[in-house]
């Protein structure tokens, strides 16, 4: 039996929420960069998010082509950020820049269902395909992106690049 998708709802992220999600996303980037191996030493992994960030984020929440969400669950609690951004790298193609569940809230079909949403979303603003980083340290959001149709088109030894037309 299919599992239902979870009641949530994506709202744009404002900019005091924002100075919260940068702080922690550049860290966490920087943390994801080490253990895939990209990056042996702290403070250069921490230096390549860092820019990589303001690369994607230069004015902030307000970034141009930036699509950026918080995730609140039925209960009105937010539980996560998701986002996209229109490609740097090739038309029509949203690039995901952001998919994070709260720990708590994780293996309880949150994470899909707002994955689920955030293509819809996409698909609305006439993105014809979905393409994203996937380091291979963490096989659950592995296993969700296969589950949801996508495809490896790119190994990079500690992660890959997957795609799916919407």
């Amino acid at each position: 039996m299919k599992k239902e998708l979870k009641q949530i709802s994506l709202v744009r992220m404002n900019a005091s929420e924002f100075n919260i999600y940068a702080k922690w996303s550049v860290k966490n980037y920087a943390d994801h960069l080490i253990k895939s191996g990209d990056e042996k030493l702290r403070f250069k992994a921490r230096k390549a998010a860092k820019s990589e960030f303001n690369d994607i984020f230069p004015d902030g929440a307000d970034s141009a082509d930036n699509y950026l969400y918080v995730i609140i669950n039925e209960d009105g609690e937010k539980i996560g950020v998701i986002g996209y951004q229109k490609s740097p790298f090739e038309e029509n193609a949203a690039f995901v820049t952001e998919n994070i569940i709260k720990e708590e809230y994780r293996g309880k079909g949150y994470g899909k269902s707002a994955f689920v949403k955030l293509q819809e979303d996409a698909k609305e603003k006439s993105f014809g395909k979905m393409v994203l980083n996937c380091f291979k340290h963490t096989p659950v959001s592995y296993g969700m992106y296969v589950k949801n149709g996508f495809e490896v088109i790119e190994d990079y030894g500690g992660s890959v690049i997957m795609e799916k037309f919407l």
